[in-house]
């Protein structure tokens, strides 16, 4: 896959990927209109209601709100508002754009492309913790197993690329057929805070 993908920059990748025929990334629908590029929610890109933004910036504004006006700590959960379609002028202004919709993500593929990207298996970011969440690294396999499944699976966009147990190989990739990746090489900080939690017993709906 890396020599099908110019990887020498991420505006190499992003050309390459849009040559490609890969249209969509996480929730996000991308369309060549003359010499740029009209971005929409993936659900909306038949829609002709919507209202217009064209500075890859008001992407920020975009991303930070679910449709209930609900603030999106997690810029992978899918819960990317409807409604809105931003226009811009070129592939600089759009891979902008992309990144404040869906930060690293293209960064994150690159270094898989190119082999640089390690993943970090689970027990190695929980051992590493300090101060209040240090208990986290007591979470067994089986927690850490249930917890992806009922956190990562329904609640984030991202391929998981990391292992549990430290001498686990890590997941294969599996691209997505017209889609840009979204990929995770370590268990974020909202994973490792209910982790916490499943070890001490606080049901993660639970605020601290």
């Amino acid at each position: 896959m890396a020599n099908d993908f110019e990887t020498a920059s991420l505006d190499g990748l992003l050309a390459s990927a849009l040559l490609a025929g890969l249209a969509r990334i996480g929730q996000v629908w991308i369309a060549i209109e003359g010499s740029g590029f009209r971005i929409t929610h993936f659900e909306d890109r038949e829609r002709s209601d919507l209202r217009d933004f064209h500075r890859a910036s008001d992407a920020i504004q975009i991303a930070l709100y679910d449709d209930s006006g609900i603030y999106r700590p997690l810029k992978t959960a899918p819960t990317l508002k409807h409604g809105w379609s931003l226009r811009l002028e070129d592939r600089k202004a759009l891979r902008v754009a992309l990144d404040h919709l869906y930060p690293a993500a293209l960064g994150n593929w690159r270094a898989l492309l190119s082999g640089s990207l390690r993943p970090v298996a689970l027990r190695e970011t929980v051992n590493r913790q300090t101060g209040m969440y240090r208990i986290s690294g007591k979470i067994t396999d089986d927690q850490g197993a249930d917890l992806v499944e009922t956190l990562c699976r329904p609640g984030c966009l991202r391929q998981i690329l990391w292992a549990i147990p430290l001498d686990a190989p890590s997941p294969s990739f599996l691209p997505k057929a017209g889609e840009i990746p979204l990929l995770c090489g370590e268990a974020c900080n909202i994973f490792v805070a209910c982790a916490r939690k499943v070890v001490k017993g606080i049901p993660l709906d639970q605020v601290d």
